[in-house]
Order: structure tokens, then C-alpha cells, then sequence
């Protein structure tokens, strides 16, 4: 959700002051997107839908029981597995700023380097291997 509509639904929010007035607002899909957990988001976006889950492990770099354990709700992905996963597929920021939400992880901070370099990466749709590249040119952790 951009800045703009997101300061447009806290306005809207502020002024609800009963059960009624906040089922309301939450039937509207500009609020919630309906999903309640990672696996379930991952799974729904058409860049995921569009690669065999094979070549969707073999990009990620991830262990191929760990990945159906992260799809099936068994196991709970840290931020680093979310983001190969985001980065294997071709997700935009928008996908996985939501994809490190629902997951629990923390989202992207402008102000990390770490995570500048991780947001231009996906923007670049670079993939794994030249993410954790860039990463190491500028001295910092590859994903794990």
C-alpha cells in the first residue's frame, strides 16, 4: 500500500468509534488483502503460480524439505529465507515488504545499508547469487 492511501485509510480510521463502523472498514479490500499467513500470499501471486516450485527451490538456494515446511506452515521462515524466496520468484518491493509482513520478519529499513543494497537488488531482480554478490562487494552479510 503506497504512503498516500495509507495516510488516507489512517484518516478514515480516526474517526471510527464503533464495532459496526470497523466491520465496515475492514470489508474493504483497500484495507486488508485477506491473507492471514505467508505461504498462502506466497503461493497466490502470479509470479510464484508461474514457476515450478522445483526451479522456485533450485533459485532460492533452500533445502527442498525446508521449503515445503515453510509452505505447508510447519516451519516459520526467518527475514533472509522470506527474501530468497521473494528474490527467486521476481517479486517486486511491494511483494515482499508484504510477503516479510505476514511472515513476521521485519520489512526493509531505508536507512540500514544492508537493506538499501537487499531493495535495489530487488528492484534489479537480481536473484540470489548476485544479491549475496552485492552484498559482499559492499562488505556486508549474504543472505543466509
Amino acid at each position: 500500500m503506497d504512503e498516500s492511501t495509507t495516510k488516507q485509510l489512517e484518516s478514515v480510521l480516526a474517526d471510527i468509534d464503533s464495532e459496526k463502523k470497523m466491520a465496515l472498514f475492514m470489508q474493504d479490500p483497500k484495507v486488508t488483502d485477506g491473507f492471514h499467513s505467508f505461504p498462502e500470499y506466497f503461493e497466490s501471486l502470479e509470479a510464484v503460480k508461474s514457476i515450478d516450485s522445483v526451479e522456485l527451490i533450485r533459485r532460492s538456494s533452500l533445502e527442498r524439505s525446508y521449503y515445503y515446511q515453510i509452505m505447508k506452515g510447519t516451519r516459520k521462515p526467518g527475514r533472509d529465507k522470506v527474501i530468497r524466496l521473494c528474490l527467486a520468484a521476481g517479486l517486486t518491493l511491494h511483494e515482499t515488504t508484504r510477503a516479510l509482513e505476514l511472515s513476521g520478519n521485519a520489512t526493509l529499513y531505508p536507512k540500514r545499508r544492508r537493506d538499501i543494497i537487499l531493495t535495489v537488488a530487488i528492484n534489479q531482480k537480481a536473484g540470489v547469487i548476485n544479491t549475496n554478490l552485492l552484498l559482499d562487494k559492499y562488505g556486508e552479510s549474504p543472505l543466509n
